[in-house]
């Protein structure tokens, strides 16, 4: 990977400059925002001990020939403002890398621009993975699924075979997806849901919630 500059400065941000730093071994060269974002009357700040410059001049310091782009920021609304920040980057000429934790197992052949796949996730040969998608760590894509682009998937969401996800969907934290299943654009599926029939777009799906047993206290099930 080519020397990096890092676009968003929160909390996704500083998991990203772990990873591309301390386990992939890339260097970051800075971070850059919107100059809105920057402090008041600067043209330029510090973030992490590096600097923090505007975005709309940053081929100033940073050639598109010298460094790649990572976006460390996902956004709201469905993740249109991570889609829009490719948009800017794109229009700038530079490339947007793929970052992929070491721990990770990703065999497919067909991967997009500017994933971020962290720890101890599985993509086997078969599955086809879009752009910009987050895919947090212990994801299970076992074979012929298909993810398209901008999607969230949460810890521990598990594809069966030959499903799929469109764009702009959020998967929650140890959701299930049967077989041959699709999830339409725009999809919010909430934590530890199995999802067994098609999902349309801009659907809500949420499982049973937990409820607690009265008179009851965990020595009761030893």
């Amino acid at each position: 990977m080519k020397s990096v500059v890092l676009f968003g400065t929160g909390d996704f941000s500083d998991i990203l400059t772990y990873v591309l730093e301390e386990k992939i071994g890339a260097r970051v060269l800075a971070y850059t925002v919107d100059g809105k974002y920057l402090p008041e009357g600067s043209a330029a700040a510090e973030n992490n001990g590096k600097p923090l410059l505007a975005f709309e001049s940053i081929e100033q310091c940073y050639k598109p020939a010298d460094c790649t782009f990572v976006v460390g920021l996902i956004g709201k609304k469905m993740f249109r403002q991570r889609e829009a920040v490719f948009g800017k980057i794109r229009e700038k000429g530079y490339d947007i890398a793929n970052v992929i934790d070491p721990s990770a197992r990703v065999d497919t052949k067909v991967l997009g621009c500017g994933n971020v796949i962290l720890a101890n996730t599985s993509i086997e040969h078969h599955c086809r993975i879009g752009d910009g998608n987050i895919i947090w760590q212990n994801v299970v894509l076992p074979h012929h699924n298909v993810v398209g682009n901008f999607n969230n998937l949460a810890p521990s969401v598990s594809l069966s075979g030959y499903s799929s996800i469109g764009e702009h969907c959020f998967i929650g934290n140890n959701s299930c997806i049967k077989n041959r299943i699709h999830v339409g654009d725009y999809a919010y599926i909430g934590a530890g849901s199995y999802i067994s029939s098609p999902v349309a777009e801009n659907t809500v799906m949420v499982p049973h919630r937990s409820y607690r047993l009265e008179g009851k206290t965990g020595f009761d099930f030893l």
